[in-house]
């Protein structure tokens, strides 16, 4: 069986597991006393999963990194669903208000069946990169293109978690987030949360599709060296694994982040297509273009 052909079918499972991981989400959503915040949440991004897996059975790269990030956030969703919270957040510290949202409890072998499909996911990743080397003229320079496509994609999907937890996953994680927020010293704690979830969202969407790449890796980049300023890491030192945290980790990912403010999104990318159209050759000033594709 020819490469294509393994990921076809992998494909057509991908399409069961995630209409499986629907239809749970769906029953969690119709039978426990969820919040509309979250039942809208969750309800918008299993409907982004249902459309991103149908078209990750045309096997492109860009198909498959929006099923792979819409898989993330409705896993993080239910992964960290809490329908019994504490009546009473007083007396907690910092760290403490960080566990409630970063731990669920969530529901029960929920996070297990998003893993699956994203390991699911990542082969058929591996399978497409493979059928491309094999038919490029370069195999070296298709592989490497694939690499950085990866990488890309993975950054991207690193702020699900974040933008998740912040923005999408209801009242009493915004609420966790804005007490955690005022606890550092920041002024308007709930539009700080707001603001930072909304800069993640933003990160993970351009990052894995590559869209607006450029400034995206960009805006990524700076946001994280900030919440290392912010969160008084810098002070602590440079090692993570510092009491509290040095700030070793973030300067680790916002530097691989800024090397798409350089390179772009690369050929397997939203940019590539988009900017390079007809439309655009008309609209958009060529510079402007240069600057978008890679």
């Amino acid at each position: 069986m020819a490469i294509d052909e393994y990921g076809r079918w992998l494909g057509r499972v991908a399409v069961v597991v995630a209409v499986i991981m629907i239809v749970w989400g769906a029953t969690v959503i119709f039978s426990q006393p969820v919040t509309g915040w979250f039942a809208a949440s969750a309800t918008i991004s299993m409907t982004l999963l249902f459309i991103s897996v149908l078209w990750q059975l045309r096997g492109t790269f860009t198909s498959i990194a929006a099923s792979a990030l819409a898989t993330a956030v409705v896993s993080r969703l239910f992964g960290i669903l809490n329908l019994d919270p504490p009546s009473s957040l007083a007396g907690l510290k910092p760290d403490d208000l960080d566990l409630l949202v970063a731990t669920g409890p969530g529901v029960p072998g929920f996070t297990f069946l998003g893993w699956f499909l994203g390991a699911l996911l990542f082969v058929q990743f591996i399978l497409r990169a493979a059928s491309a080397a094999a038919s490029a003229e370069s195999r070296d320079t298709s592989l490497n293109a694939s690499s950085l496509t990866f990488i890309r994609v993975y950054v991207g999907l690193m702020f699900t978690p974040h933008f998740a937890s912040h923005i999408l996953g209801g009242p009493f994680q915004f609420k966790i987030y804005t007490l955690y927020f005022a606890s550092l010293g920041l002024p308007m704690p709930a539009m700080q949360v707001l603001l930072a979830g909304s800069v993640e969202l933003i990160s993970a969407i351009g990052l894995v599709l590559g869209l607006f790449t450029r400034p995206v890796a960009l805006l990524a980049s700076v946001y994280l060296l900030m919440s290392m300023l912010w969160g008084g890491h810098f002070h602590i030192g440079y090692v993570w694994a510092l009491p509290g945290g040095g700030y070793e980790f973030g300067l680790f990912w916002a530097v691989i982040v800024a090397v798409f403010a350089v390179l772009g999104g690369g050929h397997n990318s939203v940019d590539s297509k988009l900017w390079q159209s007809e439309p655009a050759r008309r609209l958009l000033p060529g510079i402007i273009r240069r600057f978008l594709v890679s």
